[in-house]
C-alpha cells in the first residue's frame, strides 16, 4: 500500500505543469525559439471595429491589432491594417521590414478561434517575425496562444 501512495505520488508531482488549460485567461508565446514569454497582465479592447489584444511582462509586451472580431485568419504583414508588436527595449513591428533585402519582409498571422459573447472572450493563437524601426534587427514570436481574454468595448467614435 505505501508504494501504491508513494508511486501516485510520483506522478502527480511530474504530471503536474504550467499548461495554458491551468491558467485562464492567459497570454503566453515563445520569443526567438528560446525563451517562454507568460504575461503578467493582459486586455482586448474593441474599439471603432478594431481588436486590440496587449499582454505586458517583465520581459516586453506583445500587442496585436485586428481589424474584426470574427473568427477567422488574419494575415500580419507591412502593407496590411492587421499588426504585430513586440516591445522591449526596442520595438518590433510587422509594419516594419528588414533593410538587406526583399526576402526580409515581415509577416505573422493571427488565428481568432473563439468569441465567446456570453462570457466576452477572445481566445486564439499567432505567431509573427517583425523587425525594428531601421530594420537591422529582427524577432521571432512562435507558439503565441491568447486564451479567454476579457473583451472591453470602448466607445465608438
Amino acid at each position: 500500500m505505501k508504494k501504491l501512495l508513494f508511486l501516485s505520488l510520483i506522478l502527480i508531482l511530474f504530471n503536474c505543469e504550467n499548461e495554458i488549460s491551468n491558467n485562464t485567461p492567459a497570454f503566453e508565446a515563445r520569443i526567438n525559439d528560446n525563451f517562454d514569454w507568460v504575461a503578467d497582465s493582459y486586455s482586448a479592447t474593441f474599439q471603432n471595429n478594431q481588436l486590440s489584444l496587449t499582454g505586458n511582462s517583465p520581459f516586453g509586451t506583445i500587442a496585436l491589432q485586428i481589424d474584426s472580431l470574427e473568427v477567422g485568419s488574419y494575415n500580419l504583414y507591412s502593407w496590411t491594417d492587421d499588426f504585430a508588436v513586440f516591445q522591449d527595449t526596442l520595438q518590433y513591428s510587422t509594419r516594419n521590414d528588414g533593410i538587406t533585402s526583399i526576402a526580409f519582409l515581415s509577416d505573422g498571422h493571427v488565428d481568432i478561434n473563439e468569441i465567446d459573447s456570453v462570457n466576452n472572450t477572445v481566445s486564439g493563437h499567432f505567431h509573427f517575425d517583425a523587425y525594428n524601426g531601421t530594420g537591422e534587427y529582427t524577432i521571432n514570436i512562435s507558439e503565441g496562444v491568447f486564451y479567454k481574454i476579457p473583451i472591453n468595448s470602448g466607445s465608438q467614435d
